[in-house]
């Protein structure tokens, strides 16, 4: 009697953990679900950081942007003739201007002699990408040395440099004469007459990825080289 008993509770003890347990086919429902859920916060988490590092680097390019506005906008203001050139065609403020390029004749360090410093801006193209340079002449003849430059800003959306004068949207620099008329660019030189030169009008474009929101940030500053101002 008593062995039939033992052997009653022990099927029914069996036959209870049978039911409790969890079978192959559940396991692997619950793991394809873990490794959705998974995926899911992963893809969430990725795009996250990459918006997080993209929005970091376009306001870098803002910041780089606005310190090259307003290095630029100063050294135009203070533009002045130098006391001595080794060239006639530097015997001015601002020897030279293209809706590309600019030099200008300023004191960049604010050394105690006020001493002038031949210093230019200018864009230029690698790839696809055009990055605002500036550059010092070191003898002050004009001749700029690879050792010199230094790059400004790298994310420039303006016209790139060469763009024919005809089919100028976006240029860097407009120049304007005494009573604010647009000046003329020579077909070849793609120089303005620098004599005439009273007011400039910078406006710079940039933007780190040009097929992604946001749109282009643009900033834009009228100045007049105050040593050549007419009143």
């Amino acid at each position: 009697m008593m062995m039939r008993v033992s052997r009653s509770i022990r099927a029914r003890s069996s036959a209870c953990g049978g039911q409790e347990g969890v079978t192959l086919v559940e396991l692997l429902v619950v793991m394809m679900l873990m490794v959705v859920v998974m995926g899911a916060v992963f893809t969430v988490w990725t795009r996250l950081e990459h918006t997080y590092l993209f929005t970091e680097d376009d306001m870098r390019a803002q910041e780089q942007a606005r310190m090259a506005m307003g290095e630029m906008v100063e050294f135009i203001r203070t533009a002045r003739v130098p006391a001595s050139v080794v060239s006639e065609t530097l015997d001015t403020p601002i020897p030279k201007a293209t809706p590309e390029e600019i030099w200008i004749w300023t004191d960049t360090d604010r050394d105690a002699a006020h001493s002038l410093e031949l210093v230019r801006f200018y864009l230029s193209t690698v790839g696809t990408n055009s990055y605002l340079l500036r550059q010092e002449s070191p003898n002050k003849d004009g001749s700029f040395t690879a050792t010199a430059v230094r790059v400004v800003n790298e994310n420039i959306r303006n016209d790139p440099p060469g763009t024919a004068l005809a089919s100028l949207t976006k240029p860097l620099f407009k120049y304007y004469d005494s009573v604010g008329s647009q000046l003329a660019h020579n077909a070849t030189t793609r120089s303005v007459d620098v004599t005439q030169i009273r007011a400039i009008r910078i406006h710079l474009m940039v933007d780190i990825d040009p097929d992604r929101a946001p749109v282009v940030h643009e900033l834009t500053s009228v100045v007049q080289p105050r040593n050549l101002r007419t009143y």
